[in-house]
């Protein structure tokens, strides 16, 4: 398993694990089918204590975390103590360490330095795993950690702590599923100060080292977290086979996780959901440059500001709405994906030059011939919309940590840094209108340039219409993709067409019959490709889930969705491929589909449970339970590993 979600500075690594048992399925000697029987909540009873239930600003205390283990049962050591073990104790790459989060409420009353809990003193358990006998350290029997708090200046009332262990306990045979259980306490701040504990209580504070807020007081940052209320678990980035780890604990955390922040939003230009409307932009700009180039300018940044005020809106949304947690949800209203989709069919046909439908004025308002400020804000906004579906690598990751987070400021600062990265290419665009003059402003070929580009968007509005219709189905269906293929290739033939009727250079005209070609080839293509399925998924829910794992199956969850065309592009070009589909049919491999095309709760809350926002996501699970790799952007050797890995080979 991976690291759970931590607060107030918290500095969870990875969840329980066990001992032997463990070691053995880690390398593939154990029985599969053990891991996951029973939870670990059997075996390890776990007491929350806090040594005083009123106290006043300034005080100090701590909260005491008991582990009581069944005889003959262990858990695996903190990973904190797992980087400096006792002389003779070893561990392993692949352990998984119990791991304390503490949020409090609310936030700003208190400090608390997860980063400095004292953790238990490991013992020593042997075996040999193939490597000759090794002492392995682990917890068993009675063991305590304690959390430092002290009582920040200027509060007052109820401070609410929710305590929440993570762990795997395992005996020399069989490893449990592991286990997250949480415990509340409360503590009054108010005039006087008071232990309240019976007796017993008292001697379960004896082992706690005071000295730790001398240590805090001298170095602050021991202890404080980047922002009241954040959650300080390690954050996972992948860019398809380049993945590294940022600590939330470590120096310059944030400003890195915001320059990453950005440059997914830069990404995201690329991804398929916006990337056909940017030669649109591109046209009008193209137009406006050839009058005034300071209006040129103003009519960027007017688009880049309606694509970060999407964003920054989107932030606020996810940080106060009830319920609202993914940038994406949005599109899990089928009315709100057909009405996108609708739109993008009176811009098409705006683009195209079909006036006499008579579309309503707004919708000139944002055609490129007619540019103006209010239509670049829209179209800003328009863009922003389109790419909610994808998530560009790096971003995924930054906003499904900032939303974990449930602090207001962070979740708005990276939602609009995601939105400055998004819109800064419109703008240097504008700056440099030069890099735009080479379109062609008028005469027969703008007008076939027009035509092809509002065909292909025609191809998106069918794309989203027909996602929207899927989501208002119990079963989805995949005959808008012909839809949207045949409006593609009409595209693309009506390019090469147009060349050989209007080029004159036989250079120009077999560059651009070739483009028509390859996009009527390309579009051609996408029905059968799209509605071909080469892998037994299976529909998730959290029964299915749980099933798969008794069974001793690696479960593989692909997070996705109709109207999320990375998603698609991804199961096709990586998780279909021949590479990857032999190795996902194998037996003792369960695929799982998270479709979350219309309301799926069970889904949602699924994703969340992994620490992301946006898909699309991938996740390996080893039969024992343990997450073994997760990544929005992925390569198909990645996978094979992943798997190979979970089997434990």
């Amino acid at each position: 398993m991976k690291n759970a979600p931590a607060t107030a500075g918290t500095g969870l690594r990875r969840v329980p694990a066990a001992l032997i048992a463990l070691l053995l399925a880690v390398v593939g000697l154990a029985a599969p089918h053990a891991a996951a029987q029973a939870s670990s909540e059997e075996s390890v009873k776990v007491r929350v204590v806090p040594a005083l239930q009123k106290a006043m600003p300034g005080d100090t205390f701590a909260i005491a975390v008991e582990f009581a283990i069944k005889p003959r049962w262990h858990m695996w050591t903190s990973e904190a103590q797992a980087k400096a073990l006792p002389p003779g104790m070893v561990t392993f790459d692949s352990a998984v360490f119990t791991a304390i989060e503490v949020q409090a409420t609310p936030a700003a009353a208190v400090t608390v330095a997860v980063p400095n809990i004292q953790w238990p003193a490991p013992h020593g358990a042997k075996a040999d795993v193939g490597d000759g006998p090794q002492t392995y350290a682990v917890f068993e029997g009675r063991a305590v950690a304690y959390v430092p708090v002290s009582v920040n200046a200027g509060s007052a009332g109820e401070v609410r702590f929710t305590v929440a262990t993570r762990f795997q306990a395992c005996n020399e045979n069989i490893c449990l599923a592991p286990a997250t259980v949480e415990r509340e306490v409360t503590v009054a701040v108010g005039a006087v100060h008071e232990a309240g504990l019976a007796e017993a209580d008292v001697a379960l504070f004896k082992g706690f080292d005071q000295s730790v807020f001398g240590r805090i007081k001298d170095n602050p940052g021991m202890a404080a977290a980047p922002m009241p209320g954040t959650a300080a678990k390690p954050i996972q980035f992948g860019l398809f086979g380049w993945d590294f780890t940022l600590d939330p604990g470590s120096s310059g955390f944030f400003p890195i996780l915001l320059a990453l922040a950005f440059l997914g939003g830069i990404i995201l230009n690329f991804t398929p959901c916006v990337l056909p409307v940017i030669p649109i932009k591109i046209i009008g700009l193209s137009s406006a440059a050839a009058g005034d180039r300071r209006r040129t300018f103003l009519l960027g940044a007017a688009m880049t500001a309606g694509v970060i005020g999407f964003w920054l809106v989107l932030g606020i949304l996810l940080s106060t709405v009830t319920g609202f947690k993914q940038s994406n949800q949005l599109f899990q209203m089928p009315a709100f994906t057909i009405g996108v989709g609708v739109f993008i069919a009176l811009m098409a046909i705006g683009m195209a030059g079909f006036y006499s439908v008579g579309l309503p004025q707004w919708v000139y308002a944002i055609e490129p011939k007619h540019e103006t400020y209010l239509g670049s804000v829209i179209f800003g906004v328009m863009t922003a919309v389109l790419s909610t579906p994808c998530t560009a690598p790096l971003m995924g990751a930054a906003a499904g940590w900032a939303v974990t987070t449930d602090d207001w400021r962070t979740i708005v600062t990276v939602f609009g840094t995601i939105g400055v990265g998004m819109g800064s290419p419109y703008l240097v665009l504008s700056a440099f209108p030069q890099m735009a003059k080479r379109v062609p402003k008028s005469g027969p070929a703008s007008d076939v340039l027009k035509q092809v580009m509002g065909l292909l968007l025609l191809a998106a509005a069918f794309y989203f219409i027909g996602a929207g219709i899927n989501g208002l189905r119990e079963e989805p269906t995949g005959l808008y993709w012909w839809v949207v293929g045949a409006t593609g290739t009409a595209a693309g033939l009506w390019l090469a067409w147009r060349t050989m009727k209007l080029a004159r250079s036989t250079g120009t005209k077999a560059f651009f019959v070739a483009v028509g070609l390859g996009i009527a080839g390309i579009s051609a293509a996408i029905p059968p490709v799209m509605t071909y399925e080469r892998l037994p998924w299976r529909r998730y829910t959290p029964d299915a889930f749980q099933a798969a794992l008794k069974d001793g199956n690696v479960v593989v969850l692909d997070f996705t969705a109709e109207w999320c065309l990375n998603c698609k592009t991804l199961e096709r070009v990586v998780l279909s491929s021949d590479e990857v589909a032999p190795v996902l049919n194998e037996s003792g491999v369960r695929l799982l589909k998270v479709d979350i095309t219309g309301s799926n709760p069970d889904g949602t809350a699924k994703l969340a449970e992994l620490g992301r926002a946006t898909i699309p996501l991938i996740a390996v699970f080893a039969p024992n339970g343990r997450e073994v790799f997760k990544s929005d952007a992925y390569t198909a050797a990645q996978i094979v590993e992943a798997v190979r890995q979970a089997r434990g080979r």
